[in-house]
């Protein structure tokens, strides 16, 4: 199942396809614009030179092939759960509006609900002439993070199931969340459906918990419209980890 949103399922690339996009003119004498492609091959093969398998991986474009989003799907090594995968996101831009940089994430299975909990690396090093032999080092030193930021999440998501919470507690928390700018105001009332109501059975069996409110949070945030701002979502779903984790004093 794709965790990328697309609703006409053309918006969506693989990593050969990212490739066959045309790169810009430069900006300027200095800037060297680094192809998709090539930045999304350098994550993979960092990925498994540090012995993390790649089990799948997807890309949205936009802003007439300005920008780009991508999710690798990464399996680590003695870091495994029958209820979650651990995703790396990768961002990027040809028109500076987004540095290069990678962001740990987890998928939901049961759901396919994708959130993001923390920054890998973000490269505001400047695209310019030798940006080339920088990146592969920034890469190198985000990705050897993987293991011990997955283990956290593993803590992450088993202090969630533990920690129980009355109704007033989601409540206030989503209401909180609002105030920060994870959720927007019709996010915030389709989070608090799921958190009275989950759609899916596996949130609910354990009753008011953490968990069933990150649940519900994470199913809010999946849009709903024709087009979708991934930076936005990837964003907002950072600020609904860091609240939770506020939350069960992580």
């Amino acid at each position: 199942m794709s965790v990328l949103y697309n609703p006409h399922n053309e918006s969506l690339y693989t990593r050969e396809q990212l490739h066959q996009l045309p790169v810009p003119a430069p900006l300027g004498r200095f800037h060297k614009p680094i192809p998709f492609g090539d930045f999304a091959d350098a994550v993979a093969y960092r990925c498994e030179a540090f012995g993390l398998e790649v089990v799948s991986d997807e890309y949205a474009v936009s802003h007439n092939g300005s920008r780009f989003f991508g999710v690798l799907e990464i399996n680590v090594p003695d870091v495994a759960s029958p209820d979650w995968s651990l995703q790396i996101g990768v961002r990027g831009s040809h028109d500076q509006s987004l540095p290069r940089g990678l962001t740990l994430g987890s998928r939901v299975l049961v759901c396919s609900n994708l959130c993001f909990h923390g920054e890998l690396g973000t490269f505001h090093t400047r695209q310019t002439t030798h940006v080339e032999e920088r990146l592969p080092d920034l890469i190198s030193r985000a990705v050897e993070k993987v293991p011990s930021v997955a283990q956290r999440n593993l803590e992450r998501f088993d202090a969630y199931r533990k920690t129980p919470l009355t109704r007033r507690d989601g409540d206030a928390t989503l209401v909180e969340l609002l105030r920060r700018g994870a959720l927007s105001a019709p996010q915030l009332a389709r989070a608090r459906l799921e958190w009275d109501e989950p759609s899916f059975e596996a949130h609910a069996e354990d009753g008011l918990t953490a968990w069933r409110l990150f649940n519900a949070c994470t199913q809010a945030l999946k849009p709903t419209g024709e087009s979708v701002n991934h930076e936005l979502v990837r964003q907002r779903s950072l600020g609904v980890s860091r609240c939770l984790d506020e939350l069960v004093a992580l």
